[in-house]
Order: structure tokens, then sequence, then C-alpha cells
């Protein structure tokens, strides 16, 4: 089996801390996507990211296309694609129903949860918070007080100087996620699940395990769930490792 697309988390996967593609001083990684460029290995990036970050994520390190907010942005080139899962409602973005129909307002009052300032600015599908929440908990609120055309995503861990270890949550569209975005790319281009490969972080990663061939995490996440593929190496140095291995295999 030769794995032809490496869909890849983006922050705490691909970059490390301060989202630092060389945070620990090493090349390695940039090396690696050389080599995936060489051998035809199609690195595509699947991140909580708004539109404008991926298409310069993108741009920067050679990457053919990428996918945003959880899966709901699709950038390829210049041209960007929607993909709102069953988001009910025409003329708004799912951010703007979100504010309009009190569904932010709905979980920041449930305390736990603040706006991740300034990285929500932008943002058209998800919108983006961060510290503690269980959000299996929020989810069945949302969805008995009418609001369950959007639910809470534990998108990984945050670690920010003086407030010690909170995680990152996205208020998304019911019916999106990562694992959808993974789905409707290889749909699109016409790839086999069995060519396919992806590695994260965070438990909204290992939901596309049931996307691809092969799921794997970096050294550094932490999930409550135990998983057989695991890098030696944390961050990029994780991805490095893949791709070193996915060419060793081919």
């Amino acid at each position: 089996m030769r794995v032809r697309v490496l869909y890849v988390d983006v922050d705490g996967t691909l970059v490390g801390p301060g989202g630092d593609l060389l945070w620990d001083g090493s090349t390695r990684t940039v090396a690696a996507l050389l080599r995936a460029r060489t051998a035809g290995l199609e690195v595509v990036p699947v991140t909580g990211r708004g539109r404008v970050q991926v298409f310069e994520l993108c741009r920067l390190l050679g990457l053919p296309r990428g996918i945003g907010e959880l899966g709901c942005v699709h950038v390829e080139g210049h041209e960007v694609r929607y993909e709102l899962g069953d988001f009910p409602f025409v003329g708004r973005t799912p951010v703007e129903a979100m504010h309009d129909e009190g569904a932010i307002a709905f979980v920041l009052q449930r305390g736990g949860l603040e706006p991740h300032e300034p990285w929500n600015a932008g943002r058209e599908a998800t919108y983006l918070l961060r510290g503690r929440a269980e959000p299996d908990a929020v989810n069945a609120e949302l969805a008995a007080a009418g609001l369950g055309w959007c639910r809470l995503v534990d998108n990984g861990l945050l670690r920010r100087h003086g407030d010690g270890v909170v995680g990152a949550f996205h208020l998304a569209p019911a019916g999106t996620g990562k694992a959808a975005g993974v789905r409707i790319d290889r749909e699109r281009h016409g790839i086999a699940m069995r060519d396919t490969a992806y590695i994260g972080d965070a438990a909204a990663d290992l939901e596309c395990a049931r996307e691809v061939a092969q799921c794997w995490l970096v050294a550094n996440a932490e999930v409550s769930r135990e998983w057989p593929h695991r890098t030696t190496g944390a961050f990029g140095a994780g991805v490095a490792e893949l791709i070193e291995l996915l060419l060793r295999d081919a």
C-alpha cells in the first residue's frame, strides 16, 4: 500500500508551541515536507484555523490545498468552498447565526469558556472558545434549548502562560467536522481511503480514523483514549517521522 495523501492537523501537530514550525531549532519538519513534495505525497492541512490562515499556510509551504474551520472551509488555490453540514439558515454565515440565535451567549453563560481572542477575527463557520468544558454535556443542553443545529467540539489543548492548561473548543454547525472534511476532500479528488493517512493531537483528530487507512497521534497528544499509532517525536518532528515512514514503505 502506498499512501498518496497525508492529512495533517496544524496546531499542536505540524507546528509547535506558539505556532512555531521551527520551535525545536531543527529543520527536520521542513526537510520532510520537501521530501514529500518530491516523492508525490500530498500533504493537506486539516485545521481549526480560518480561511485566510489556511490560504497563507498553503501558499507559504507550497501545499496543494487545505481544509479549515474543522472541515467547513476548503481552500484550493484561490477557490474557496463551504461545507456546512446541517446548517439550516440561508443568507447568514454560521457564526452570524450563532450570534443572532443566541447559541454563543448560551454557551458562554454556562461558564468555563470564553472567546479565544484574537483568533476569532474573520471566522465564518465556527466560533472559537477556550477554557474547560464537557462537550457531550454542552451539546445535550444546546439540543434541549432548540440550538441543536450547532455543537461544541473539543479541538485539543492550549498552553497559556498564567492560566495553566486549557482547551480549545469550536462551536460548529452540526454534521460538520474534520472527518467530514476529509471525506469530502477524498470524494472530490477521487482518492481511495486505502491511499490516505492522518496525523493529529486531539480528540477531533481521532474522528478521522474512519475516513483514512491510518490515523496517527503525535507524541505530545493528550487524549483520554489509548491509541495504537503514536509517533515517538512531538509536534512537527512526529509529522516528519510519519512522512519518513510512509516514504520508506512506498
